[in-house]
């Protein structure tokens, strides 16, 4: 199902920027069926509240995409006084969302609460889809595109807030906002597995372009690898992007094996390089222009 989401006021015009990328909405689809792939995804312009997305309200698995949840509830318990911040917190917070590292994400997950935290962050941001895995791993939380879409603006209204200090009053230092976001914008090309973090976003646009980013991936899902690339880009943090893509497990001999992932993921396996490049094309085909409203793009139309 395509949905374009157009501002209730008649008088307001739509965007054009946002026009261009509903418009290639059909072209997103054919590139993913093409890949024997389907997609979940949704753009949001945060400056016209317009929305342009697929199946963005349908049931999608977070693989790395909790540890933002993770990042969320560390940043409330410590703001409220629950539970203050160690020096070895912000260690494993910046290594959980940069190198998107697994070891500091369940560190950080087991303290607070597991499955709890999950709930606590839907609960008070509102995200009626997402729900902690009925068997307990957060790469198993269950989200939608527009949930995920929805946590990052809550995170870009705090920033706001942060930045909108009166003049002559110096904070203390900066907002967890700030944190999290300056985490999510150094991202590290390999994560901390070994996976090759270059694809979706951070395959199609330059860093500068991008306000922060958080990939995800898994497998085997089924017999399907699971990618999500997600982020704010754009002038001002102006675009939210999520995508989620489940293709299936391909190799080009034919061989229905499924990869190895248990201990990590050979970074030439054949199947994980394919799925990789159908988001990086995928992003590709959406942003055929580069950034909306300005910047510049790394790729075109794969």
């Amino acid at each position: 199902m395509l949905v374009k989401v157009v501002p209730d006021s008649e008088s307001e015009p739509a965007s054009t920027s946002m026009d261009l990328i509903g418009a290639r909405l059909d072209d997103v689809q054919d590139w993913a069926e093409l890949r024997r792939a389907g997609a979940s995804l949704i753009v949001v312009d945060r400056e016209t509240e317009e929305s342009v997305g697929i199946d963005e309200h349908e049931p999608i698995l977070t693989a790395s995409l909790a540890k933002l949840f993770i990042a969320s509830q560390l940043a409330f318990l410590e703001a409220t006084g629950v539970r203050p911040v160690a020096p070895e917190d912000d260690m494993l917070l910046g290594q959980m969302l940069s190198a998107s590292e697994d070891v500091a994400a369940t560190i950080l997950w087991d303290q607070m609460g597991g499955p709890a935290v999950v709930g606590a962050v839907a609960e008070r941001f509102g995200l009626g889809a997402t729900a902690p895995s009925e068997d307990g791993p957060w790469w198993h939380t269950r989200t939608t595109a527009s949930d995920v879409a929805t946590l990052y603006d809550r995170l870009l209204d705090d920033l706001d807030a942060a930045h909108s200090v009166p003049v002559g009053i110096v904070a203390p230092g900066p907002s967890w906002a700030e944190r999290i976001l300056g985490h999510l914008h150094n991202w590290t090309d390999v994560g901390a597995d070994g996976y090759d973090q270059r694809f979706g976003l951070v395959g199609v646009f330059e860093r500068d372009d991008l306000v922060a980013v958080k990939q995800g991936w898994m497998c085997c899902v089924g017999p399907q690898w699971i990618h999500l690339t997600t982020g704010v880009l754009g002038p001002a943090g102006r675009y939210i992007v999520v995508v989620q893509v489940a293709e299936d497990v391909q190799y080009s001999d034919g061989r229905p094996d499924l990869p190895q992932t248990s201990e990590g993921i050979d970074l030439a396996d054949e199947s994980a390089a394919h799925a990789r490049d159908t988001v990086t094309g995928l992003v590709a085909t959406l942003f055929r222009d580069g950034v909306p409203e300005g910047g510049s793009c790394r790729r075109g139309l794969i």
